[in-house]
């Protein structure tokens, strides 16, 4: 990580038993509501501090334990009476460079990477409290909370976590810039959530294009997907930086691209900026609250488009929820 943007701390270990448990039922022939694994928390509170991208502030973010249906929730524990919001698109915002979670007094920006390493890792239920607004920027990447979770450890929970499995195709955007999920094949694919991010900026970019396709595993995020980080054009950081944001970050914080390629800086990967558009899809489609059975391509996504399918998911599921529990009933 570069300058002074990060410090990651877990607190000592607590013995918590894990325990087994699992559920299915469901029908392949629509959008279903179904649970095919156990929730989890983490095994112990951590701790990952760092400096806000945009403001500069720092901001101390303590992960804490939650009980099983609890989900995620950012805990302002900075302003008067700990006002919180559950990370669910009903309180999300997809703005063009970052994702706002707000209910009330309780605002927290740039949420997508932490997001992202919470649902990668398969991690449910946690209470993340916060000194400010906007997540630490690290290294542009979400390899400190990554990280910093995955020494936690996790706990499993005596409790279904929700699936949904994706029957119908939906897309949002047009031609130039889109974000597509379809329903995987019936037979042969392993019911996971695929992922595919096509970038192309355009021939007069000095950010690269490419092509990068993932499916969610746990096992694998933390080496694949976390390590990738924020990118920008030389051009767009100083437009940034005119307005007065920014001003303090350099272009060893991040991905800053020049005519001949990032300066003062190397990839990660030879894919890095595909790899880290995947990263913040991960994370807006984390707001729809369960697990997503399907396969999701984007082309020049960005959080706008990707928090209209998180909401449209969340309401898919809320619906199906509604009516099994109407049936069960």
């Amino acid at each position: 990580m570069g300058g002074d943007f990060g410090v990651v701390k877990v607190t000592p270990e607590r013995g918590t038993p894990q325990l087994n448990f699992a559920l299915e039922h469901g029908r392949a022939d629509k959008d279903v509501m179904r649970a095919s694994r156990q929730q989890t928390t983490i095994a112990r509170p951590c701790i990952v501090s760092g400096r806000g991208f945009w403001s500069g502030r720092l901001n101390t973010l303590t992960f804490l334990p939650a009980s099983a249906g609890s989900g995620v929730r950012f805990v302002r524990a900075d302003l008067p009476n700990c006002p919180s919001v559950p990370a669910l698109s009903d309180f999300g915002s997809g703005m063009p460079l970052r994702t706002r979670l707000a209910s009330g007094p309780a605002v927290v920006d740039m949420v997508e990477h932490v997001m992202s390493a919470l649902y990668g890792l398969q991690i449910d239920n946690v209470e993340v409290h916060c000194t400010e607004s906007e997540m630490p920027g690290l290294d542009g990447s979400s390899h400190a909370y990554a990280l910093a979770l995955s020494a936690a450890g996790k706990r499993v929970l005596d409790a279904p976590r929700k699936e949904l499995i994706v029957s119908q195709p939906k897309q949002f955007g047009d031609e130039q810039r889109f974000v597509r999920i379809e329903p995987l094949p019936l037979h042969g694919s392993i019911r996971k959530l695929q992922l595919e991010y096509q970038l192309d900026f355009g021939g007069q970019s000095p950010v690269p294009s490419g092509n990068f396709q993932w499916t969610i595993l746990p096992d694998q995020y933390l080496e694949q997907i976390a390590p990738a980080r924020t990118f920008i054009s030389w051009e767009d950081a100083q437009k940034l930086r005119s307005q007065g944001l920014g001003a303090h970050v350099t272009e060893r914080d991040l991905l800053v691209f020049g005519e001949h390629g990032p300066i003062d800086n190397q990839l990660r990967f030879d894919d890095e900026c595909c790899r880290h558009k995947l990263l913040d899809l991960i994370g807006d489609l984390a707001l729809a609250g369960c697990d997503l059975v399907g396969r999701v391509i984007a082309c020049r996504s960005g959080h706008q488009l990707n928090a209209e399918l998180a909401t449209w998911l969340r309401n898919l599921a809320q619906q199906e929820l509604e009516c099994h529990q109407h049936h069960a009933a």
